[in-house]
């Protein structure tokens, strides 16, 4: 074999592209999913900073000071839809409507703006089933007939106290196995909210 025959063998012998670029590669391939890691691991902290996720648990009759105000359950009624007053609200077949009467001490300070805007849901949790939770009817989400209740959630221009009924449309089974409880959230106090346990 002539000189000329061996020098092609010997440029191909050389460490190709992928060996001299294997550090290099090899920090791609730890450094890419550890900053996607890190920054979907940012956004997510974000999110459940503004979703209620830190329960402030308040026992059943008790008052809690959340927020800029005081609350507290006053009472809890439960009608069946072939009740008198589930017939009046013409509520589904197979469903309840939970009414939670909440009252509400403002601050006697601030100006408008500074009071309480609140998010209110209906919370089963415990024994053994998956949780569930309900918005407040009010919202529209069902359409109830009859006569609406002067309130349906907390209100901003009120400074003296006053109460609003929180109503839930919940399939008739809704709380046979589990607790419920409900949750009231203000966007100035999230991630915390105040869980009440109901009657």
């Amino acid at each position: 074999m002539t000189r000329a025959h061996v020098r092609p063998i010997r440029r191909m012998l050389r460490p190709g592209w992928f060996r001299q670029n294997r550090a290099a590669l090899l920090a791609v391939a730890v450094l890419l999913p550890a900053t996607l890691g890190i920054m979907f691991a940012y956004q997510w902290l974000g999110y459940f900073e503004q979703w209620p996720s830190r329960p402030v648990d308040v026992a059943a009759g008790d008052t809690v000071q959340y927020g800029r105000s005081e609350w507290q359950i006053e009472s809890t009624d439960r009608y069946a839809a072939d009740s008198v007053g589930g017939v009046e609200r013409d509520l589904p077949a197979g469903t309840d409507l939970i009414v939670v009467t909440v009252r509400v001490v403002p601050s006697s300070t601030g100006s408008d703006e500074d009071h309480d805007l609140c998010a209110v849901r209906l919370e089963e949790t415990g024994g053994g089933n998956l949780p569930r939770s309900w918005a407040n009817a009010s919202g529209g989400a069902v359409p109830l007939a009859g006569t609406a209740p002067e309130r349906t959630s907390c209100s901003r221009e009120l400074r003296t106290p006053y109460t609003f009924d929180a109503q839930f449309v919940v399939p008739a089974d809704t709380g046979d196995w589990a607790a419920l409880t409900l949750g009231i959230s203000v966007n100035e106090e999230l991630p915390e909210y105040a869980r009440f346990t109901l009657d």
